[in-house]
C-alpha cells in the first residue's frame, strides 16, 4: 500500500538523515553524502540528504546505525534524542549466533524502523546485493554453448550453511571448477570481465551458495550469475521465487540428494534445447545494480505525516523470533543423508 504523504509542498522542507556509523569500516557508504543522490535516483520524493557530521544530530530527522560497526560505547546522548527521530537498524548479515553481541543486547527501546535485506522489515533495501526489474531493450540468447559445467568462486571455507559439504558431495557426481581460497584455481584480478564475464561465459552453471540458511538472505552471488550468461545453482534459505523469474535459476532444495541435483545437471548438459530456456527470462527481465528501492522507500516515509510512533523493544526477538529462524546446515544435511539412504534401499 502507497504510503499516504503530506501534501506536496511540505515535501520541499529537507529530511536529514544522519550516518552515525561507517560502514564496514570506511566512508565508502552504499547511498553517497549530499542532496543531490535521492534526485539522481529519480525517487518519487527526493527531498531528502544524507549526512556523516555529528554536529548535526539535533536537525536529523532519521540516525542510521550500520550494525557491523556499531559501537555500544559511541552512541547519541539520550538527552539529546528527538521526539520525531527514527533510530535505524541498519543490516546486511545474517548475524546468525550474535545473540549476545551489543547491538542486540544494549539496544533496548533503541531503534524504531530495520533497513535490512529481510522482506518484513521496515525498510527493505537490497542496495548492497541487487535486484531483477522489467527489460526495456531485447537481449539476444548465448551467443555459444559453455563447454565446461560448474564453476564456484568461494573464498570462506567454513560456513554455517555447509555449503563446502554439499558441494563436495555434489562433486563426487559432477566437475566442480573452484576458484578461490578454498579451491585449486585462481582467477585475478577478482570482480574483473575476466572473471565475471569471460570466465563465467565458458561454464553452464555457477554455485551461488548462501553462507547460512537464513530467509531473505539472497546475496550478491546469486545476480552475479543471473547477470552473465551462466544458470545459477542456489543453495539458500530464501524462497527464490520472489526474487527472480521462474527457469532462471536451479535450487538445490528441490532435490532429494546432490546426487539427484547432478542427474539433472547431467541431463541439461546433454539437452541444449532444455539448458537454453533458463535464458528465457532475460527477454523480460535483467539485473539491476544497486537497485535504490530502499533508499526511495526511506525518503518516502520520512514525509509520510501518517506513520505512527514506533519502537523495538527488543532487537534480539525481532531479529532472531522462531517463525522465520535460520536452518542449521547440520539439520539440513541430515535430512538428506536420511532421504539418499531411503532411496538407496528401495533399489
Amino acid at each position: 500500500m502507497p504510503s499516504r504523504l503530506a501534501s506536496e509542498p511540505k515535501w520541499e522542507k529537507l529530511k536529514r538523515i544522519l550516518y552515525w556509523t561507517e560502514y564496514f569500516g570506511t566512508k565508502d557508504y552504499p547511498f553517497k553524502l549530499g542532496d543531490q543522490t535521492f534526485r539522481e535516483a529519480k525517487c518519487r520524493v527526493s527531498n531528502c540528504q544524507l549526512t556523516d557530521d555529528r554536529s548535526l544530530l539535533n536537525s536529523s530527522d532519521a540516525v542510521i546505525f550500520h550494525i557491523n560497526d556499531f559501537d555500544d560505547r559511541d552512541l547519541p546522548d539520550p538527552l539529546d534524542r528527538l521526539a520525531h527521530q527514527r533510530f535505524i537498524f541498519y543490516n546486511f548479515e545474517t548475524m546468525d549466533g550474535f545473540q549476545d553481541y551489543p547491538f542486540f543486547k544494549k539496544t533496548k527501546h533503541f531503534f524504531n524502523w530495520t533497513m535490512t535485506y529481510r522482506r518484513d522489515s521496515d525498510i527493505y533495501d537490497a542496495w548492497t546485493y541487487g535486484a531483477i526489474r522489467r527489460r526495456t531493450n531485447a537481449l539476444p540468447p548465448p551467443a555459444s554453448m559453455p563447454t565446461k559445467m560448474v564453476a564456484w568462486f568461494v573464498s570462506h571455507c567454513r560456513t554455517e550453511s555447509l555449503r563446502e559439504k554439499y558441494f563436495q558431495w555434489l562433486g563426487q557426481h559432477v566437475p566442480i571448477d573452484t576458484y578461490g581460497s578454498c579451491g585449486s584455481l585462481a582467477c585475478v584480478p577478482v570482480r574483473s570481465d575476466k572473471c565475471d564475464v569471460e570466465l563465467l561465459d565458458s561454464y553452464k552453471f555457477y554455485v551461488a551458495a548462501e553462507n547460512a540458511l537464513c530467509p531473505d538472505y539472497v546475496t550478491e552471488k546469486f545476480y552475479r550469475a543471473l547477470a552473465a550468461d551462466i544458470v545459477p545453482i542456489v543453495y539458500g534459505g530464501a524462497d527464490y521465487s520472489a526474487y527472480a523469474p521462474p527457469s532462471s535459476y536451479i535450487d538445490a532444495g528441490d532435490f532429494k540428494s546432490p546426487k539427484a541435483l547432478a542427474d539433472y545437471l547431467k541431463l541439461l548438459d546433454q539437452n541444449d534445447g532444455l539448458y537454453l530456456k533458463y535464458f528465457d527470462w532475460k527477454k523480460d527481465y535483467q539485473v539491476v545494480n544497486g537497485p535504490v528501492g530502499g533508499w526511495c522507500q526511506l525518503c518516502e516515509k520520512l514525509n509520510d505525516a501518517q506513520q505512527k510512533p514506533k519502537v523495538y523493544a527488543d532487537m534480539t526477538d525481532w531479529w532472531f523470533h522462531t517463525n522465520i529462524p535460520c536452518l542449521s546446515g547440520y539439520d539440513y544435511l541430515d535430512h538428506l543423508l536420511q532421504q539418499d539412504a531411503k532411496d538407496n534401499s528401495k533399489r
